[in-house]
């Protein structure tokens, strides 16, 4: 009998270790909210957590799980709310709501290959470096939250999305099946830090359907994009999204048709984006160079220009002379200096100039 009393004690002081009480308050603008929840009450349910807003509530999402407010009752698969889960929390109107229960410090994850749905469970905020073990490097290639990313790339974070923020929700887009938690943020971290330097004025409305695009290089007459000019992303001639530059895999994310009005005409699965890039009122349509399907929670790596490949003397016409510019440069007779030039010359994009780009450039003006 003692020793049943010593395990029950080993394990109930197990729990109270892993837990603690609290409350946490959120500010849910109208529209989708990217969240996730370290704090809940005993009663999870969704009937519970949200009582006080229901009514400025339209939709509970989570991966794979649905519910809508129907004549103020809650209608679907979606029941309760777990601490290890992300959720789009679509609101009708400001809402602000106060959770008080215990939190869950360290949960373990099971990610499967494909897209993720999970919560950030700590309270301090934390670089992406700083928060995943060394063996996500080999298996996760990418993080979406709202409206920006994170591509983990040859050893290397890019994006807008640089540090997990308390209560927010994120799509880890997996390789393979593999068991992960969060290391523990460096005692001291800063609660409130704002991490994004972006003052982009946002014209186009948050979807919960979301498509990563990062620019690899973006280029302009000649010139390499600057800090003030906007790239627009669209679908059905509507801004979808948008970013300014801000150098090497600089992330666009072009927002989805969600099926709510918000979002109506919006990219739909499959369907080609198009990119302009806006400075001092001057917009310029951009040729775009790789993968520009939107598909919902992938990414693409591509690169922009306002000039087609080929087109290495700029004037707008691709021709014989073309092939002369990249001939004199491949036996040295003229090389290419400019760097705009240089990626029309690469028309394969596999970072060397040679016969197979000439060839290529052939098959160009011959269509």
């Amino acid at each position: 009998m003692a020793i049943i009393l010593y395990i029950l004690f080993f394990y109930l002081s197990m729990i109270s270790a892993n837990e603690t009480t609290g409350n946490n308050i959120y500010y849910f603008p109208p529209g989708p909210n990217l969240v996730s929840f370290n704090i809940l009450p005993d009663d999870a349910s969704i009937n519970n957590i949200f009582s006080d807003i229901n009514n400025n509530l339209i939709s509970i999402i989570s991966e794979g799980e649905i519910s809508h407010q129907v004549n103020n009752q809650w209608v679907g698969s979606l029941n309760n709310i777990e601490h290890n889960k992300g959720y789009w929390i679509i609101a009708s109107s400001v809402s602000i709501l106060d959770i008080h229960g215990n939190t869950e410090s360290s949960p373990t994850y099971v990610l499967y290959p494909g897209a993720n749905l999970i919560s950030y469970p700590h309270n301090s905020y934390q670089e992406i470096e700083d928060a995943m073990p060394f063996y996500m490097y080999n298996n996760l290639h990418a993080i979406i939250g709202q409206n920006s990313a994170a591509l983990l790339h040859q050893g290397e974070v890019f994006g807008t999305l640089t540090h997990f923020e308390p209560n927010k929700g994120y799509w880890f887009l997996m390789d393979q099946l593999t068991p992960f938690e969060y290391n523990m943020p460096i005692e001291g971290s800063e609660q409130n830090t704002n991490y994004r330097n972006d003052d982009f004025d946002i014209t186009y409305n948050q979807s919960t359907m979301q498509s990563a695009f990062f620019i690899k290089e973006a280029y302009y007459n000649g010139e390499i994009l600057n800090s003030n000019d906007n790239i627009l992303a669209y679908c059905n001639d509507i801004n979808v999204g948008g970013r300014y530059w801000s150098g090497i895999m600089t992330d666009i994310i072009a927002m989805g048709n969600d099926g709510y009005s918000e979002t109506e005409n919006y990219c739909e699965e499959m369907q080609n984006i198009s990119i302009s890039i806006n400075n001092e009122n001057e917009s310029s349509a951009m040729h775009i160079i790789g993968n520009n399907n939107w598909q919902n929670n992938q990414i693409s790596i591509i690169s922009i220009s306002n000039i087609p490949l080929g087109d290495i003397n700029f004037n707008n016409t691709i021709n014989v002379t073309d092939i002369i510019i990249i001939i004199d440069h491949i036996i040295e007779n003229n090389i290419i200096a400019n760097e705009h030039k240089l990626f029309l010359a690469d028309i394969n994009s596999d970072n060397a100039i040679n016969i197979t780009d000439i060839i290529l450039l052939i098959d160009l003006i011959i269509e």
